[in-house]
């Protein structure tokens, strides 16, 4: 079923945003890295797994020139994304006990940008990931290109957004807060030994 749903999505991240296809199967990754931890604590992998891979398949839906970060655009391409994942998980014969939670899911997945996160553990340990693709090595820089900033003021804005998470929806999951960490510190190294922008 997973190597399904990867397949079918695809096609819509190649018409997505520019890194779109490098985000999710990145995201997919540090999922399976977290993996056994995820198990043993009970939360469904299954809901993670779909909601993690078909989370922006409805970029490939958005009108030309569109701005990525804009807030009526995040929830436009959440909606989108609920409709191709409709059709992705039935044809995947998803477990339907648990289908209606993986497209709230999906649909809400961007809820932290109007201040609303959610409490569902899934959402939560789902978010934490997505958002620590912004200080990863593959998306530091395909997300600051989205934000026209050079890394120094990049660098700065993933600060200000880790703090700003901390005090709404702190880390669920400890080992993805280390993972974050980790990278974050590569970037603070190398822009302080390279002085690089």
């Amino acid at each position: 079923m997973y190597e399904e749903i990867v397949a079918l999505s695809k096609p819509y991240y190649e018409k997505g945003r520019p890194g779109d296809k490098v985000h999710v199967f990145w995201l997919q990754k540090r999922l399976f890295d977290l993996e056994q931890i995820i198990r043993k604590k009970g939360y469904d992998f299954d809901i993670l797994f779909a909601l993690t891979i078909l989370h922006d398949v409805g970029y490939a839906k958005m009108p030309k020139g569109y701005n990525p970060y804009d807030l009526k655009i995040r929830k436009l391409h959440a909606e989108k994304s609920v409709e191709v994942a409709k059709v992705i998980l039935a044809k995947v014969n998803f477990p339907k006990r648990k289908f209606t939670k993986t497209l709230r899911l999906i649909k809400h997945h961007d809820d932290w940008a109007f201040d609303k996160p959610l409490e569902d553990p899934e959402w939560r340990i789902f978010t934490d990931l997505d958002f620590a693709w912004e200080a990863s090595i593959k998306g530091f820089d395909i997300v600051r290109k989205f934000l026209n900033q050079n890394r120094k003021e990049f660098l700065e804005t993933v600060k200000k957004d880790y703090s700003r998470k901390q005090k709404s929806y702190p880390f669920y999951i400890n080992k993805s807060k280390q993972l974050f960490l980790k990278d974050l510190r590569y970037w603070k190294n190398r822009l302080t030994s390279s002085k690089q922008n």
